[in-house]
């Protein structure tokens, strides 16, 4: 999913954590064969919850995910387990529960980690350094965003890489350091561009434009 536009601005900003909780949901699981009822009902419940999710309507996207993650422990699926907790996190960063948010992303996070899923585990820390940022956390989460950077870099993800620069262009502008602000975001543009991301480039573009002209 496309990140939203971010201003900079604190009046009418929308969060760096509220940018990556939209963008950065983990990868879904494929569609269950016809002769797993099982699995297509995890499948169902993991749909209607994001449905509800993108739909703002937090109180049954939160049952909706606990009920998805009481199955996967019954199921002992570790990563159903993890993508569910990392999407549940994305819905406490919306509502700005930055601790609920840490708790069960640190443990996402540790799980694809231990499953040697790097594609999977940049997205928990991306959504962790955000919501560390909100708590005040800044030095974990410039090191957080910082691994994102490197893991996604590695795995040539460029669209990941270019909205994790961007994301730290955003915390150095926060932070109130334009220049270095800058250097990412420029960073971002560039790597955007690689990607043939066209709608991502206008997103940094933007992000630029509402930087502190000196």
């Amino acid at each position: 999913m496309s990140e939203e536009e971010t201003s900079l601005t604190t009046a009418n900003a929308l969060s760096a954590a509220e940018a990556a909780s939209v963008a950065e949901e983990t990868s879904s699981t494929e569609i269950a064969p016809e002769s797993d009822p099982h699995a297509a009902r995890l499948q169902a419940l993991a749909s209607t919850a994001r449905e509800l999710l993108s739909r703002r309507k937090w109180v049954e996207a939160e049952r909706a995910y606990e009920q998805l993650l009481m199955l996967q422990q019954q199921a002992e699926d570790r990563i159903g387990i993890a993508q569910t907790k990392n999407d549940l996190a994305s819905l406490f960063l919306a509502q700005q529960e930055w601790q609920k948010a840490i708790d069960l992303l640190e443990r996402s996070r540790a799980i694809f980690e231990e499953a040697g899923d790097p594609e999977q585990e940049a997205v928990a820390l991306n959504n962790l350094a955000a919501a560390q940022y909100e708590l005040g956390q800044t030095e974990q989460s410039l090191a957080n965003y910082e691994k994102a950077l490197a893991m996604r870099h590695d795995m040539g993800d460029l669209v990941g890489e270019a909205k994790t620069l961007r994301n730290l262009g955003i915390l150095y502008a926060k932070l109130g350091n334009t220049n270095r602000a800058k250097l990412y975001l420029n960073r971002a543009i560039g790597v955007a561009r690689q990607a043939n991301a066209g709608e991502l480039v206008k997103i940094i573009r933007k992000s630029l434009s509402q930087l502190p002209r000196r």
